[in-house]
């Protein structure tokens, strides 16, 4: 007797869902950290700017221009790291909405998963016990008396 799960179709769609939804999560999330390197670069290059702007400053004579056009570049920059760090606020709310799906996907997998090993485990007590019970009845019909030869 082997068993025999009858919620196996189910279980095997979850696991289906779960790498699904493991997949979007992890894609999701790399994009996130691109775009964090971006945002990265973005802030080190202000960085370079208003370090370059001081050396200008300090160095040159005529600089004004020079750190005019700075300004005017910082000041755009500026603009795109906020834009930057809006979607970013937006992709880790997109993240974090993933995670949860795939939380909830990995949590009805486990469930059946259990539900799948309880009925495993019912199914090997009652074979064991229908076994038992089959071998008591051999043991009994060896050891009764046959009729009339006692």
């Amino acid at each position: 007797m082997k068993f025999k799960f009858s919620l196996e179709k189910l279980l095997n769609q979850r696991h289906i869902q779960v790498n699904l939804d493991r997949r979007n999560f992890a894609e999701k999330q790399n994009q996130y950290n691109i775009e964090t390197e971006k945002l990265d670069e973005m802030i080190q290059l202000k960085n370079n700017v208003i370090a370059n702007r001081y050396k200008q400053v300090a160095e040159s004579r005529s600089w004004q221009n020079d750190v005019e056009q700075m300004n005017l570049f910082l000041t755009g920059h500026d603009l795109r790291i906020a834009s930057q760090n809006k979607r970013l606020i937006e992709l880790e709310k997109e993240v974090e909405f993933l995670r949860q799906i795939l939380l909830k996907a990995l949590t009805e997998a486990r469930m059946v998963e259990k539900l799948k090993e309880k009925k495993k485990e019912a199914f090997i007590k009652e074979a064991l016990a229908t076994e038992q019970k089959e071998l008591d009845e051999i043991v009994s019909m060896r050891n009764k008396p046959m009729n009339g030869n006692s």
